[in-house]
């Protein structure tokens, strides 16, 4: 069922890359990175990741306001870079793998903020709850990678949620409620607009 909803995805954002001139990228996982830095007891902040995702762009540098984005997260790949902390944060006081596997981010809409920068607002999925959350994005650089001679386009983002408003309130005296989310995105070019595939 998951896979055949993330293909319905795939087919929709493909379609709409096409009629709103927008190319579609995918995610380089191997150079993407998804980080969240929380407060430990106020003495450091640590850091966690997820080592499986997905995603999508649409995107064009001559539109950047056009711009979409769709991300896909397997909670299950979390890592803390500790057994005991990875299985506590799995569990049900947290992120709850078992119930929940996936968070999902879809964009809505786009608010240029200068040449190269954007807020992409959007709606954030997790723990069963959906809000809107703000995604400060910036557009680094596109072109023709050296190596894998395959078009890529880079990006960084940055948001800041509160992990109460999703349902996750354990242990708010001691870690933070404030997840800060940093992104490094190098995306593809997986259908340039009126070509095809590349």
């Amino acid at each position: 069922m998951h896979n055949m909803i993330r293909s319905l995805l795939i087919v929709a954002i493909v379609y709409s890359a096409s009629t709103s001139g927008q190319d579609l990228y995918r995610f380089d996982t191997v150079h993407t990175q998804i980080l969240f830095f929380v407060s430990h007891l106020g003495f450091s902040n640590s850091q966690g990741e997820f080592l499986k995702f997905d995603g999508e762009l649409m995107f064009n540098e001559n539109r950047f306001g056009d711009t979409r984005v769709m991300v896909s997260i397997d909670t299950e790949s979390l890592d803390m870079d500790d057994n005991k902390w990875n299985a506590r944060l799995k569990g049900r006081k947290y992120f709850d793998v078992e119930h929940y596997p996936k968070i999902r981010f879809v964009s809505t809409r786009i608010e240029l903020t200068g040449p190269k920068s954007a807020n992409v607002h959007g709606d954030l999925t997790m723990l069963g709850v959906t809000r809107p959350v703000v995604l400060n994005m910036r557009f680094n650089r596109a072109g023709i990678h050296p190596l894998s001679r395959t078009y890529i386009a880079g990006f960084s983002g940055n948001s800041v949620i509160k992990r109460s408003e999703f349902g996750m309130t354990s242990d708010l005296k001691w870690v933070g409620d404030e997840v800060h989310i940093r992104l490094e995105v190098e995306g593809i070019l997986e259908q340039k607009v009126g070509s095809s595939q590349q």
